[in-house]
């Protein structure tokens, strides 16, 4: 009997293993179908496509190398989604140690690299997000993925205006906006597209830069992502802050506010009341009390982000509205919390050490309204020597709009001006402890005067220097102008033919230019200038010399750079001005002609450019849109 017993026992679990193993077949067929859904899901609702996802987290064991790697890169978009950045990179570690079984490389592996590069970026870690981001790309070029290579230039390209390398980054996004513009995916364009806003944002062309967030915004829309599009309006906004068009930003946030749902992350929350703070705060009938209130409202969401730069925002924003309140102490907290964070400020991007000279510069002023003149003094003398360490190498041919640079002689000037300050401060402030009440308050009018002066004289210093940058910069296209491209040029000629060394020429010509101007107007006809001269001085040297040498034609020296290298350098300007996207109204391409003279016996300067102008007139007589040389 307890025989039979056994036996129905044994057949009864039998059973219900075999149940068990037919239901875990059909999840595991299930799950390739269960996975494109939560690919559309989590556009709209990220906890439901999470919820859905994990259903399979206890059948990983019994799913296919390929179908685990799907699952930890959905997973690791839901949490980068949800900025939980330090998830997403544990998420693709595991994933990436799963993708080692494979026999030959996936495209699942270029993503889930480019997944923990942007982990590591988000986390601050910039060095180690380029050495992800560069294995991926990898994988991608080695599997011919056209998107996944757009998508490994775009991080790159990123990676590269994060830490000032304009020119590399510029290169790196058009290269992905092109092949962007070869595919049918509205994410990847909508994706370019906002990067190369940003980029042009920190160059400070904001025209530009607007237009390609909203090109960005109607792609993330076709393609569904509300929160991508809604990264867009929160550029946009963004940049009429920057252009001081505040009440435009705040028109902008309020829509993101109304649109947002459960699903919008407490970064972009706080980046949008942060928003809203910083235009009530600067708009031209400025509402302290409500910065104050939507700066309350973002610090709710500070707790929740993992982004270092958020927190630095969050404390300048808050040192600035806390001085307008002029609650001085808490001032001074908010920027201790700043430098406590910066404290090897010295090995940040310009960007970041522009924004720390800004900080250290409202922290003199608040010393200086505390009456503490001597702590402001010091402070702002401080402020003074960053900035100029700030912009020692700046170089006037850099892709952003010229900007002011304190030159050598103006610098020691400024030191001994504040140095001979010093002194007298140090004396001022030793005899102050004298108890004679006239005698105090005749020191601190004496310091008072003493630092107006100073200030006043480092300030007609740095108006001189506007003054001498206004009389070499073409203020068109923001490179050399006649004069001074003609005066550098010569420099070059006389020292090559002192040292014997190569000196080449390039006169660029745009093609058609009149027709342009005729056609479309002057103010197409300018942008077009501008852009043209963006792109050729971006391919220089340090050393090399790009100007407007009049109209719609431009003059480069290059030296010690003899004919074969400078023909490369025309054909590389040529063709990346002809590959040019123009987004401007009835413009669809533009090219310029080059013509390049390299020196041998010219006595005079004059004679090689001639001679580079000759060849010019040949390259437009051979039908233009090429270069020419002897």
């Amino acid at each position: 009997m307890s025989h039979a017993i056994g036996i129905v026992i044994s057949v009864v679990f039998y059973l219900i293993s075999m149940a068990v193993i037919a239901q875990e077949t059909v999840n595991v067929k299930q799950f390739n179908l269960v996975a494109e859904q939560v690919k559309e899901l989590k556009k709209t609702d990220l906890v439901l496509s999470l919820k859905q996802l994990t259903t399979f987290e206890s059948l990983l064991s019994a799913l296919t190398v390929e179908q685990n790697l799907v699952y930890f890169k959905l997973l690791a978009e839901i949490q980068i989604e949800q900025n939980r950045y330090s998830a997403a990179k544990k998420t693709a570690n595991e994933g990436l140690s799963i993708g080692k079984r494979l026999a030959s490389p996936s495209i699942l592996m270029s993503e889930l690299l480019y997944l923990r590069g942007f982990a590591f970026e988000s986390l601050g870690n910039i060095p180690r997000a380029t050495k992800e981001y560069k294995k991926g790309l990898e994988v991608a070029e080695s599997l011919h993925n056209k998107i996944q290579v757009a998508l490994g230039l775009i991080n790159l390209g990123a990676i590269a205006y994060l830490t000032d390398n304009y020119k590399r980054s510029l290169i790196l996004l058009n290269d992905a906006y092109n092949i962007a513009g070869q595919t049918d995916d509205e994410e990847l364009k909508g994706t370019a597209n906002t990067e190369l806003g940003i980029l042009y944002s920190l160059l400070r062309q904001s025209d530009q830069s607007m237009a390609y967030y909203q090109q960005s915004y109607i792609h993330f829309k076709k393609a569904g992502l509300l929160l991508s599009a809604h990264n867009s309006l929160h550029n946009i906004a963004i940049t009429h802050i920057r252009e001081k068009r505040y009440e435009q930003a705040i028109t902008v946030f309020k829509t993101i506010i109304a649109e947002s749902n459960k699903d919008t992350s407490s970064d972009s929350m706080f980046t949008v009341y942060s928003g809203m703070a910083w235009a009530h705060l600067k708009k031209t009938d400025s509402n302290i009390d409500a910065a104050h209130q939507y700066l309350l409202m973002a610090k709710q969401y500070l707790e929740f982000t993992e982004k270092v730069d958020y927190r630095l925002q969050f404390y300048f924003d808050e040192a600035s509205v806390l001085y307008k309140l002029e609650r001085y102490d808490e001032v001074l907290i908010s920027i201790a919390r700043i430098e406590k964070i910066l404290v090897n400020h010295q090995d940040m991007p310009r960007r970041k050490r522009k924004g720390y000279v800004n900080i250290i510069n409202l922290k003199a002023k608040v010393f200086y309204k505390q009456e503490k003149f001597k702590q402001a003094y010091e402070t702002k003398s401080r402020v003074i020597a960053l900035t100029d360490k700030l912009y020692e190498n700046e170089d006037n041919r850099s892709i952003a709009k010229v900007r002011l640079k304190l030159e050598a002689e103006q610098a020691d000037k400024q030191n001994e001006i504040l140095n001979n300050q010093k002194s007298r401060y140090e004396a001022s402030f030793n005899e102050a402890k004298l108890e004679n009440e006239e005698q105090r308050i005749y020191l601190v009018i004496s310091a008072l005067l003493a630092l107006a002066f100073a200030w006043v004289l480092v300030k007609l210093i740095q108006s001189q220097h506007k003054l001498k940058v206004a009389l070499n910069v073409d203020k068109l296209t923001e490179t050399a102008n006649r004069r001074s491209l003609m005066v550098k040029s010569q420099q070059a000629f006389e020292l090559a033919q002192t040292k014997q060394s190569h000196l080449s020429l390039m006169m660029i010509d745009i093609d058609h230019f009149k027709s342009i101007n005729d056609s479309l107007g002057h103010s197409i006809g300018d942008e077009v200038l501008a852009k043209v001269a963006f792109i050729g001085a971006n391919m220089m040297r340090k050393n090399d010399v790009f100007g407007r040498f009049s109209g719609g034609e431009f003059m480069v020296c290059l030296p010690k750079t003899n004919m074969k290298s400078a023909m490369e350098t025309a054909e590389c300007i040529r063709a990346s001005i002809d590959e040019h996207t123009w987004q401007l109204n009835n413009l669809e391409k533009v090219s310029v002609s080059i013509g390049v003279a390299t020196l041998t016996d010219d006595r005079e300067l004059i004679s090689l450019v001639t001679r580079a102008e000759e060849q010019l007139y040949q390259a437009k007589a051979s039908g233009k849109n090429k270069v020419c040389g002897q």
